[in-house]
């Protein structure tokens, strides 16, 4: 049983409040134990819930790591998964986005939710599946349709308009990400991200020029 069950639960607000707080207190256990090693009974201490109530809203243990990943997700990637791409140099939106998920990709909380998705997604492979459907694939559908747009009007040159977003993402992510994500590096301060959301805007800049 998994999160479709909270769908009936009781929404009163009393209950609202409860399963939020439970899924606040599964963010912190899950982040410092991972999943196997998340305890149930220390969930439901930070919480100030109870085990039964915590059964009726998720389910199971599954059930809340569910929940939890689902909206962690959607907050973190709110800003992004429904970017307004308005009508003005190409450079300016993508040094925009760029940002955006340059702010995503150093957020710590952010890492620690890609640190246990490589740690449990092979067990949970619908994890990942979670992750992806709230963050990054709206993020390139929306970035699909724009540039795909730009190359109808000679703006850019993209035929494979897919593999060029999925290649944008990629540098943005690069050996800076890697290296904060796995700890042999400090998070970046704002200048080095700036440094590096320029360069790689150029670079993807010149690869989709036209001509």
């Amino acid at each position: 049983m998994t999160t479709e069950l909270a769908e009936s639960a009781d929404h009163s607000p009393r209950m609202v409040a409860r399963r939020q707080a439970m899924i606040d207190a599964a963010a912190t256990v899950f982040f410092e134990h991972g999943f196997e090693r998340a305890s149930l009974s220390a969930i439901v201490r930070r919480s100030g819930g109870s085990l039964s109530t915590l059964y009726q809203l998720f389910g199971s243990k599954e059930g809340l790591f569910e929940a939890m990943i689902t909206q962690r997700c959607a907050e973190i990637m709110e800003p992004l998964t429904a970017p307004s791409l308005p009508d003005q140099c190409p450079r300016e939106t993508l040094t925009r986005i760029a940002r955006g998920l340059m702010g995503v990709l150093m957020d710590p909380e952010a890492q620690g939710l890609w640190r246990m998705l490589m740690g449990e997604g092979i067990k949970f492979p619908r994890l990942p599946e979670i992750y992806f459907r709230c963050g990054p694939d709206p993020l390139q559908a929306a970035m699909i349709r724009y540039l795909g747009d730009l190359h109808e009007r000679g703006i850019v040159r993209c035929p494979d308009v897919a593999a060029v977003v999925s290649a944008f993402c990629g540098m943005m992510q690069s050996d800076l990400f890697y290296r904060t994500v796995t700890g042999m590096r400090p998070i970046p301060d704002a200048a080095e991200v700036e440094r590096h959301v320029q360069k790689m805007v150029d670079l993807f800049m010149r690869m989709v020029a036209p001509g």
